[in-house]
């Protein structure tokens, strides 16, 4: 392993991310100096082929760009993704029409990345620390007492004493509370170092603002006021409601300044009123300026820096003129790909991982063995598998127990559990009962059937299924009377974003408002009250991959009260739905566990054993089949939803030597 391997790894992902996509025009509209915009979904090449891109908002603040006479460009204002439409603004020349091209030019953040190793002396040190992931040395440093957090469970107590090593890692599946405890940890090392200087990352804006609150919130709850006006959150990009009542945290003298941004923010119009989005969008990003001009000296005098690690790669030398920082912090890191954090793994002195590991990785696109290798890893995939360098949070307080029990067996080996104070809270219980349609409260998990199977659409460019659409329109329109009207409550998830699109038209459609329709991507970090996930087509090759296994977690660990599927018998052959669907199945079967060894030498045996509720092997199960020659059977396991194979002779022999 060299770094020439990281960098010959960028350059095969920058080779397979295209730098720009044509669009076929459908429709142009102008209103006063915007151009409203449908195209064609799906990029077109120039052998007329299309290429399987959904325009969705990674394609805001792109560079658009046409050859038809009159030769133009403009930059895009925002995306309207249902609608399959672009909004433009500054055009320099009249925009294609329909049946032209256009051309759209996407952020490359990974250019920002080659260059930071294309550095040989940062390079050689930035690989140097890829040992320290595995193999972390003690460091020095004053312990954490949490004295002030009593309320910490055991394993958050024990996520204290991470910080004692040169690398360590806080896994924090769904709902645990790994958010809160990164800002006791880094509250608490503030306190007991006074001089340590702490660099906060995370994968996105909205993640450094949780992380960067969540430090404020625990200084403020040890009630330690003068460190929290040195916790200062750098950049422009930040959600300016996120920080009422903490202004502190944003690095600007007018505080005024931060009410104004958020009060533009509430006042967001609808991207279609293309007019009055301009002149929102135009205000918004005059007030950013101003706060990004007041910010230059911030990160010298800083004791907590915060901002995203795509803006860390982009200023990777100014923040080398600074001092080591005495702890880095990568908030979201099972995310971030091993190229990108190494490279910032110098910045510190030691550093602090947390994520999740079990949800969703890097996103990367060459299927090349060195960008697989260092750019879809992160790294917590070279952690060490035990040890005081992690620490993995085990009780969460967001799912209620029957969808804890899934996601726990089916991702965490059935070490996840509700934690143990938070059932007898009333409150919290009553928060877990909710009605849905025909759905009974205490039914947590329910499968809807579905006759249809997904399809490749030419129109929307990618998987749909207009069945489980319309159940879900049809759903949500008869049941939302019932409902809470609290905004996040209901939220539709899919892995595919033309199913997305489907989806809200036919919401629409049924008049159903206040519902959030996401692909599972963007929905790691939210949670709702209820969820309903369309996987659309479960033999479609991406749901049966490591990645979409991932996401599964993410779709199902988001609900708090219910989770709603929607499978057919071609999802269920999925091996993971089907897993889901034999735990859901199984979970009812009020049956009594018969012994397998009672019946081992019953005649007939094992077909006779078929469809019985049987114990073995220390769990409960259902005999699901038998071979043809009756050699072996298999046991679908209650609490895995997993099937076991068993030979019979074995079985029979073991009868047989405690008989004798």
């Amino acid at each position: 392993m060299t770094v020439q391997e990281i960098r010959t790894a960028i350059s095969s992902e920058l080779a397979a991310t295209p730098e720009y996509y044509d669009f076929k025009v459908q429709a142009i509209e102008r209103v006063q100096n915007i151009w409203r915009m449908t195209i064609q979904p799906g990029a077109v090449h120039a052998d007329g082929r299309h290429t399987r891109v959904v325009l969705d908002d990674s394609f805001d603040g792109a560079a658009a760009w046409w050859a038809c006479p009159p030769k133009g460009g403009a930059s895009v204002l925002t995306v309207i993704s249902e609608d399959d439409q672009i909004i433009l603004k500054d055009a320099t020349a009249h925009p294609p029409g329909a049946g032209q091209l256009i051309r759209l030019y996407p952020p490359r953040y990974l250019q920002a990345l080659a260059e930071c190793w294309q550095d040989n002396a940062w390079a050689t040190g930035a690989f140097a620390c890829l040992e320290d992931l595995g193999a972390p040395s003690t460091f020095p440093v004053n312990p954490l007492s949490g004295h002030k957090f009593r309320w910490l469970r055991r394993a958050q107590r024990q996520a204290l004493k991470l910080l004692g090593n040169t690398s360590s890692f806080l896994w924090g599946p769904p709902g645990t509370g790994k958010t809160t405890v990164l800002g006791v940890i880094v509250a608490e090392y503030l306190h007991v170092n006074p001089r340590g200087r702490v660099l906060l990352l995370s994968t996105t804006n909205h993640a450094v603002d949780q992380a960067t609150v969540a430090v404020d919130k625990a200084l403020e709850f040890s009630n330690r006021r003068l460190l929290r006006d040195t916790v200062k959150r750098i950049g422009s990009r930040f959600i300016a409601s996120e920080y009422h009542g903490r202004e502190h945290l944003l690095p600007v003298l007018d505080r005024e300044l931060i009410a104004r941004l958020a009060r533009a923010e509430g006042e967001r119009p609808s991207p279609k009123e293309i007019e009055d989005y301009s002149a929102w969008a135009e205000k918004v990003e005059k007030l950013r300026k101003k706060v990004q001009t007041q910010s230059l000296n911030v990160l010298r005098s800083a004791r907590l820096a915060s901002m995203t690690t795509t803006r860390a790669a982009f200023t990777l030398a100014d923040l080398r003129e600074l001092p080591p920082f005495d702890l880095l912090v990568f908030d979201e890191a099972s995310q971030v790909g091993l190229a990108h954090a190494l490279m910032l793994m110098p910045l510190g002195r030691s550093r602090l991982f947390a994520g999740d590991p079990a949800q969703l990785a890097p996103v990367v696109r060459s299927q090349s063995k060195h960008a697989q290798r260092w750019l879809a890893r992160s790294p917590f995939d070279l952690k060490p598998n035990s040890g005081p360098s992690i620490c993995i949070l085990d009780e969460q307080s967001r799912m209620a127990e029957p969808i804890c029990s899934i996601v726990s067996q089916l991702f965490y080996g059935g070490s996840l559990r509700v934690a143990s104070h938070i059932e007898n809270i009333d409150t919290w219980r009553a928060e877990r009962q909710v009605v849905v349609g025909d759905i009974a409260a205490d039914q947590h998990i329910s499968l809807q059937p579905v006759s249809e199977s997904g399809t490749w659409s030419q129109h929307y460019q990618g998987p749909i299924r207009y069945q489980s659409a319309e159940l879900i329109a049809e759903l949500l329109s008869s049941a939302l009377d019932t409902l809470s009207t609290k905004p996040g409550s209901v939220v539709v998830l899919t892995p595919f974003r033309a199913q997305r699109a489907l989806l809200r038209q036919r919401l629409s459609a049924h008049g159903v408002k206040r519902v959030k329709v996401s692909t599972v991507h963007r929905a790691q970090g939210s949670e709702a009250a209820i969820v309903l996930f369309d996987p659309v087509d479960g033999s479609n090759p991406f749901l049966l991959t490591e990645d979409a296994r991932r996401l599964i977690n993410v779709a199902l660990s988001r609900a708090q009260a219910k989770i709603i599927l929607f499978l057919s018998e071609t999802d269920c052959a999925n091996p993971l739905f089907g897993q889901i669907s034999n735990i859901t199945r199984l979970a009812s079967d009020s049956r009594v566990a018969i012994p397998l060894t009672d019946l081992v030498w019953e005649v007939g045996f094992p077909r006779i054993a078929i469809g019985r509720r049987v114990t073995v092997g220390g769990y409960v199960g259902e005999v699901s089949r038998a071979a043809s020659d009756n050699s072996k059977l298999w046991i679908i396991n209650e609490l895995t939803g997993g099937e076991h194979c068993f030979q019979v002779s074995i079985l029979r022999d073991k009868t047989k030597s405690r008989t004798v």
